[in-house]
């Protein structure tokens, strides 16, 4: 005897820059996969906040696409130099 149950599984279907809000996945690989968790063509910003800090405790997390994360890495470049 075959016994069936509905199982809820979470599947990634879409990764969205955090700054410009398009997706960072190409339609072609969108339309060829059901599962984009293994999807790893984009840039990933985390931020953990130490103790004793205002922010203590604190993380962040940001998917870039490439553009943004370019944009972002020019402006620290020129805090640097400041």
């Amino acid at each position: 005897m075959k016994k069936t149950a509905e199982v809820a599984k979470e599947t990634t279907v879409d990764i969205v820059c955090d700054i410009c809000g398009k997706s960072v996945v190409p339609d072609a690989y969108r339309a060829l996969q059901n599962n984009l968790s293994e999807f790893q063509d984009f840039a990933v910003l985390h931020a953990s906040f130490g103790y004793g800090s205002s922010r203590d405790g604190e993380k962040v997390h940001f998917d870039l696409c490439e553009a943004c994360f370019e944009t972002l890495a020019e402006y620290i470049e020129k805090l640097k130099r400041v």
